[in-house]
């Protein structure tokens, strides 16, 4: 994809999402190989420009659901109402939070044959803490984001306190790259989660988005700040309603929503 003026344009959460979305079409219909889509991958979540996602996408057919994507129409990047008012905020989740099950949808990958639960669920989620301190003995990470069907994490290398290793999971870990790690590294403990009150919280995403039918695409596990405040370890629940659009819900570790993002089409 050639450069354009719209490259150094800095990439939100959603345009990664829709990368992502990109990504998945295109290891689905045999584009990409499940090697080169973990790669990408893992690359876009960390991309800071579009001109960083356009190198992922560039020699990709484009679905049709997808071709009005900021990240695809250079014309539509622009800016999106990214926090919604507090009454906002309060309505949906008590919305949500009465939604007892949702589907899931994610991309099956070749690797380990082992059945586990969409990782994106609670059942899901618990499955992988446990999974996750028995491969490290601990439950502290960098970053997490968490698929139906596999989770990618940054956290310290096992072998070596001086690297950061990226791990991908799906029934098994494995190491994908290791780099050096920076002294100022923010890490946060998965073990804080309250997995009873974050599983509610994802069974009722769809509907705390107004995306009744849609599912929880990846969530994601990062440090977040708003303005000059620091919001500290969070979670990013993203849905993707049927017309293939993205919002998304922040909420701490105990389960309390702080923004909404609703589709933007």
């Amino acid at each position: 994809m050639a450069t354009t003026r719209y490259s150094g344009i800095r990439a939100r959460d959603t345009d990664r999402a829709d990368v992502c979305g990109l990504l998945d079409a295109a290891v689905a219909d045999g584009q990409l190989t499940p090697d080169e889509y973990a790669e990408r991958t893992a690359t876009a979540m960390r991309a800071k420009s579009f001109g960083e996602l356009d190198r992922l996408i560039g020699d990709l057919q484009i679905p049709d659901e997808l071709v009005d994507a900021p990240v695809v129409r250079v014309d539509r990047r622009r800016p999106r109402r990214w926090l919604a008012p507090a009454s906002i905020i309060v309505a949906a989740a008590v919305a949500g939070a009465i939604v007892g099950a949702i589907s899931h949808c994610g991309t099956d990958l070749s690797g380990p044959s082992e059945k586990f639960p969409p990782l994106t669920t609670g059942a899901g989620l618990a499955y992988f803490l446990d999974e996750y301190h028995g491969e490290f003995g601990d439950l502290i990470a960098d970053e997490v984001t968490l698929y139906p069907k596999y989770v990618i994490v940054d956290r310290q290398a096992k072998r070596s306190a001086a690297e950061t290793g990226d791990y991908y999971y799906n029934g098994a870990f494995r190491t994908s790259t290791t780099s050096r790690r920076k002294s100022d590294t923010r890490t946060f403990d998965l073990g804080a989660l309250d997995v009873p009150a974050i599983a509610r919280l994802l069974a009722g995403a769809p509907q705390t988005l107004q995306s009744p039918g849609g599912t929880v695409a990846h969530v994601i596990v990062d440090f977040q700040s708003h303005g000059s405040v620091d919001l500290g370890p969070v979670l990013k629940i993203y849905v993707q309603n049927k017309s293939g659009a993205f919002g998304y819900l922040t909420a701490t570790f105990t389960g309390e929503p702080l923004q909404v993002s609703l589709p933007s089409r």
